[in-house]
Order: structure tokens, then sequence, then C-alpha cells
């Protein structure tokens, strides 16, 4: 997927607060592959919704959304299926591990039908870096609400799509957890020629290169 493309996009049943200064909504905005993006996105802004809606999980909303030249409305769901596998993620606020599988077992979700056997140093290099290599074997219920973030993180980043979107995952980490993900998250995205999008209430609090957006 070379680029996302919001075409006078804004939300069909609710007016999100200040959408008259929106840099986002009701304008023509492309996200290139390879490129950086901050949303800031205040609670009542719609960023849920947006982030959704690129994922394309809804299609309640005015404009168009595109991939590439692809409509995403006209999009049958099973195409829409095969760009989340190499296209596009998302990383939901609420995490979306499954509580009863292991930590590994929830990342290794992300590597469909690949062998498993390619992706186990990566996740083990991954995890021993953002601290959570000792819960790899522990199920996900039993661990933190930060520790389900951080493992989600890694989950994201095993086998990366075009484009990475996170929202507010890094809301239950730490300053120096948070610097440590992003900067993994970084890296990773360089390697593999990944867009990222991120969704946050607030500006990072360190110091970035991504340009920045208010939705």
């Amino acid at each position: 997927m070379t680029d996302i493309v919001l075409n006078n996009i804004s939300p069909k049943y609710f007016t999100p607060k200040n959408i008259e200064d929106s840099e986002i909504w009701n304008r023509n905005i492309t996200f290139a592959k390879g490129k950086k993006n901050l949303i800031i996105a205040p609670s009542g802004s719609g960023k849920s919704t947006l982030a959704t809606a690129m994922l394309g999980t809804h299609f309640q909303y005015e404009g168009e959304i595109k991939y590439g030249t692809e409509v995403v409305k006209k999009l049958h769901l099973e195409k829409i299926v095969e760009h989340r596998k190499q296209g596009i993620s998302l990383l939901f606020q609420d995490v979306r591990m499954i509580k009863n599988l292991t930590i590994s077992e929830n990342i290794l979700l992300r590597i469909f039908n690949k062998d498993k056997k390619q992706f186990i140093p990566k996740m083990e290099e991954y995890s021993r870096r953002l601290g959570i290599e000792s819960l790899l074997n522990k199920k996900a219920e039993n661990c933190s609400y930060g520790e389900r973030q951080r493992s989600a993180i890694v989950r994201s980043l095993i086998n990366p799509t075009d484009f990475l979107i996170y929202d507010e995952c890094f809301s239950h980490l730490d300053i120096n957890n948070k610097k440590i993900a992003f900067s993994l998250i970084n890296e990773v995205s360089e390697e593999s020629g990944s867009s990222v999008i991120f969704f946050e209430l607030n500006e990072f609090p360190f110091e970035h290169h991504y340009q920045i957006l208010h939705l």
C-alpha cells in the first residue's frame, strides 16, 4: 500500500469538538508510506472514529478514504481483511490481547500462516528491549495493563504492515518505557519502510521529528 488518502472525511452521526479548526476533518490529506505522523486528538475530537475508519472497520462517515486508488467503502470484506495482513494495522487503545493465550501466542498471531520459527528471535529481541521477555510464557490475563500494552507493541512490529497506526499505545507506560517503545517503533519502521501514525491526546513529552496534525 503506497498511501492512505482522506478526502473530505467527517463523521456521519456526530460533530467532533472544534471540527472547524481541525487539520484533518473536511480536508484532503494524504499519508504516504514511509512518513511519520503524530495526530494530536483531544477527547471528543473523534480520534477512535477516524482510526477505525482508516482501518476499514466501519463506514459511518461522509467523504472517501482510499488505499492508493481503491475506495475503501467499495472494497469487499475479503480485500479489506487482506490489506490488514500487509497494508494497514491498528493497535487499539484497549490492546485486544486474547486473555487465555500466553503473551508469545498473542504476539505470534500477527504472523498469520508464516513460519513461526523465523519470527521467534525477533520476538525475543523486541520483548527484551521492552522489558517483557520474562512474560512470554505468561497468560495475558495475568499481566498488568502496561505489560499487555508493551506486548501489543511487539505484536504490531513482529510482521509490520505498510502503515502502523497506534491509538494511545503508551497510555499506561512511564516516561522511560515510552521512550524505549517509541525508539523501537521508529527503528523497526525505518527497516521495513513503514509509515507510522500515532493518535495521542497530547504532544509527546520527548523530542521527535514527526509531522504534527491536530484533529
